[in-house]
């Protein structure tokens, strides 16, 4: 009966010893590597859905770039109508350009003259500079030349006053206007351009 006794005390030991050795594995082992497959599956998700993000972005981003060039253009028109403040806002230059486009419609453009830059209305990164010129040369060339000062020309001005004075054909305008300039720096297009790329 000791025998058996002895063998019953051993056989719940190795039970015993077999119940504690699945437990601790369980919580040593196992478990922890569970956690770490849950952690994994979780990260996994979190980085597919950045990728999604990212890969949307992109498809943007490139189609934005095909349009780079247009985008280029307008901007390049806009500065043109609004150039940045320089130390003679390049006032003679846009003169020379009236004077060019009188030359081209027979309008003859003389006696112009350029006051110091006033700060706009409601803007306070533009400034106006009040220009007065006289013009003279057939009505319809005339007419022509003004159509193109207020709408065709790149620079952006306003025709404040304009004094006429007609003999049959033949007329002369003595005109008021505003070129406008911005304060705000502008971007140099070629850099632009080469750090869109």
């Amino acid at each position: 009966m000791t025998a058996r006794r002895i063998d019953s005390i051993w056989l719940i030991g190795g039970i015993s010893l077999i119940a504690v050795l699945i437990v601790a594995s369980w919580f040593l082992m196992i478990k922890p590597k569970y956690a770490e497959a849950d952690g994994e599956r979780e990260q996994a998700g979190t980085i597919t859905a950045q990728a999604s993000s990212l890969k949307s972005k992109y498809s943007q981003q490139k189609k934005r770039a095909e349009d780079l060039d247009e985008y280029m253009a307008k901007l390049a028109t806009y500065q043109a109508a609004l150039p940045g403040k320089s130390n003679n806002n390049d006032i003679p230059a846009f003169l020379r350009e009236l004077q060019t486009l009188g030359t081209k419609l027979s309008v003859d453009v003389s006696a112009y003259s350029a006051a110091a830059p006033e700060t706009a209305d409601g803007a306070a990164t533009v400034t106006e500079l009040p220009i007065t010129l006289n013009a003279s040369g057939k009505t319809t060339n005339l007419s022509k030349f003004m159509k193109q000062l207020q709408g065709t020309q790149p620079r952006a001005v306003l025709v404040e006053s304009a004094n006429l004075t007609t003999e049959g054909d033949y007329a002369a305008v003595s005109l008021s206007l505003n070129a406008f300039i911005t304060t705000s720096e502008t971007a140099d297009l070629a850099e632009l351009k080469e750090s869109l790329s």
